[in-house]
């Protein structure tokens, strides 16, 4: 029997899903406007992003991740391609799930020399493609020779196209390290406890992880 990954995806729809054949995850897409990805799915995704970046023969690249979403990205890439050469910087974007700010900022610049290095640029993914468009930006002020974009996935409507991406989507992605900002979002845009349950449960998050949060917002038990 084929085991689910922890976001309901078979391993063989994710095979599918992650090698950029995206039949089954659109066919999927019409039935839920969330997709949560587990941790199962984000290591899939990145060690797809380093086999694609070995095959390349981009290994001497630079790694930088974009904080917060790229970091945990950036942390896995940076193992499977046994890459020591790693940096951040910091993209201020969204305010917060869903709410964007007018234009994004680059308010920590990238840390270390990347003056005439190839640059590997990781995030999570592309949503408007504004955030990575300011970092590739300040990274080629910043000297660098060659920028090369990853992203876990990426949205039809985004600005920018990366050059390696796992999959795309046009479902609210909520990956396992913002679970709880997502519940908060979530939580504060519904009208009342039981609006909010309902859409928490389509995100496909239990009780157990959003029942305190609910509780604060909302009160009762």
């Amino acid at each position: 029997m084929i085991q689910p990954f922890e976001n309901g995806f078979s391993a063989v729809e994710a095979r599918l899903c992650f090698s950029g054949r995206r039949g089954i995850l659109n066919w999927r897409v019409v039935c839920l406007d969330f997709l949560r990805l587990g941790w199962q799915d984000v290591e899939r995704a990145c060690r797809e992003i380093a086999e694609e970046i070995r095959s390349r023969k981009l290994d001497g690249h630079m790694l930088v991740g974009i904080s917060r979403g790229g970091l945990v990205p950036l942390r896995l890439i940076s193992d499977y391609t046994a890459s020591r050469r790693v940096s951040t910087l910091g993209v201020r974007f969204y305010e917060d799930l869903g709410r964007t700010a007018e234009e994004p900022e680059v308010f920590f610049p990238v840390q270390g020399d990347v003056s005439g290095r190839g640059v590997i640029l990781v995030d999570d993914i592309s949503d408007t493609g504004q955030s990575l468009i300011a970092a590739k930006k300040h990274l080629f002020d910043k000297g660098a020779s060659e920028i090369v974009v990853a992203t876990v996935c990426k949205k039809p409507h985004t600005k920018f196209d990366p050059d390696i991406c796992t999959f795309e989507t046009p479902r609210w992605v909520i990956f396992p390290w913002e679970v709880r900002e997502a519940i908060k979002h979530i939580t504060d845009s519904a009208e009342g406890r039981d609006e909010a349950e309902a859409e928490l449960r389509r995100a496909d998050i239990s009780e157990d992880e959003y029942r305190d949060i609910l509780t604060a917002r909302f009160g009762g038990g």
